[in-house]
């Protein structure tokens, strides 16, 4: 169940507008795309925010591969946001809170880079177990401005090499298996957007 008082890390979506596109994969001027993230985020409550297309919740999104495979997930009727139950996920990650923030300063630049990498470290441990991880890349940004959580979200895609076991750890919320990469263009029907927006990049990676 969503609690009522959680903040989550959000920017107004009029400065990110110059480097988004209404749907798909952006790979372009990321650097400063970041640097916007980083210099204009803040924390609103989340009630508000879901509701709210004038800011973009900033959701760190990374997807496990081992070899030439992907972990997939879904959830399941007990997980968090409804409107995603029953659908196939290719990522994992969720909103950044204001824990997320660490020893850090609440203001500034170096603060809000510290709460991204934090939450996605958090978001890991919450939602899976990995053998053996490597490094993380940071591939591009996702957006959908077509469906109601799309227009409230905007993705912060990575890819993380895998080796070894992987499981989710809250069963009653997630399932979650391999996929090889060349079942993931017939299982576009079941995933959730923003996993079909980097089918494409996963398939040609693996």
């Amino acid at each position: 169940m969503e609690n009522k008082a959680e903040s989550v890390l959000v920017v107004e979506t009029n400065r990110l507008r110059p480097f988004l596109k209404a749907y798909g994969l952006i790979k372009e001027n990321l650097d400063a795309a970041l640097a916007v993230i980083a210099e204009r985020a803040v924390f609103l409550p989340r009630r508000e925010a879901e509701q709210n297309p004038a800011y973009k919740q900033i959701i760190p999104y990374m997807a496990l591969l081992r070899g030439g495979e992907v972990f997939a997930t879904r959830r399941l009727s007990k997980g968090g946001e409804a409107r995603l139950h029953g659908l196939l996920s290719l990522g994992l990650g969720g909103h950044i809170n204001p824990v997320d923030l660490g020893k850090c300063s609440a203001d500034g630049c170096g603060a809000a880079r510290a709460a991204l990498q934090n939450g996605l470290r958090r978001e890991l441990r919450e939602e899976v177990f990995i053998e053996r991880a490597g490094e993380p890349r940071f591939v591009g940004l996702i957006n959908d401005d077509g469906t109601e959580v799309g227009s409230v979200h905007v993705g912060l895609f990575c890819v993380l090499p895998t080796e070894g076991a992987a499981r989710v750890r809250e069963a009653e919320k997630l399932e979650g298996f391999w996929l090889r990469r060349d079942t993931l263009q017939e299982r576009l029907g079941e995933m959730e957007t923003w996993s079909a927006i980097v089918t494409g990049f996963l398939a040609d990676l693996l």
